[in-house]
């Protein structure tokens, strides 16, 4: 069976989970603003050793892209590539909009005129936002605006799901538009879903690369030389 360590950081979370196929063996995960670099490595090791597991048998890793925090971000991949690296095994990234949605895929059947919408905070005025149609595609590209600016087409919708870390200003702002359901526990992504999402590319990983997703520019400008 495979082996998949599924790693997120990409939010306000910290979760790590080992995966059998859909087979949760161990998993560690905690909700945090900041410190996930140094939370991660010993919570990947918990959940090793409570899996009596070796890194070596490991068929690969995965791990968020984003979009999320960009510290939080860039810890998660920097940890996940590196002990790919170590163990010459793939690394998939798996983004938080995917990720998220598919946690509701797997716990309800969406009717086809309810649309799903992830909301991820980005800690500016913007959020992320991705819309996704009943049977999980993508209803148009992800983007990063103030809630207030978020447009949902009534034609062929008679309702909206909204899920994510940012999902409370989403439902405020959509309030008396259209017919809203906010889920609250599910609010930042879960390890053993990245893994099993990731499963499905590990025989073509360079479909799902670890590379950071961003939907804006980094607050901090490298300066220009003179």
């Amino acid at each position: 069976m495979t082996l998949l360590l599924g790693i997120d950081t990409a939010t306000t979370g910290c979760s790590v989970a080992l995966m059998s196929g859909k087979t949760c063996l161990a998993e560690n995960q905690t909700r945090m603003l900041r410190g996930q670099s140094e939370a991660l490595p010993a919570m990947i090791d918990t959940v090793m050793k409570s899996a009596d597991v070796s890194y070596d048998q490991l068929d690969g890793i995965a791990v968020t892209r984003g979009p999320g925090a960009f510290t939080g971000l860039r810890v998660g991949l920097a940890a996940a590539r590196a002990l790919a690296l170590s163990i010459n095994k793939p690394c998939i990234g798996i983004s938080t909009f995917d990720s998220l949605s598919a946690e509701l895929q797997q716990r309800e059947a969406i009717d086809a005129s309810t649309a799903l919408i992830v909301s991820i905070e980005s800690k500016r005025a913007e959020i992320f936002i991705g819309v996704y149609g009943s049977d999980g595609s993508a209803l148009r590209p992800p983007s990063a605006q103030r809630p207030d600016e978020l447009e949902i087409s009534n034609e062929g919708l008679s309702s909206v799901i909204i899920i994510g870390d940012a999902s409370e200003p989403i439902e405020t702002a959509l309030a008396g538009k259209i017919v809203t359901r906010r889920i609250k526990d599910i609010e930042v992504p879960d390890a053993k879903i990245v893994a099993i999402l990731a499963a499905d590319f590990l025989g073509k990983p360079e479909l799902a690369l670890p590379t950071p997703f961003y939907l804006r520019a980094p607050d901090a400008i490298k300066p220009q030389s003179n």
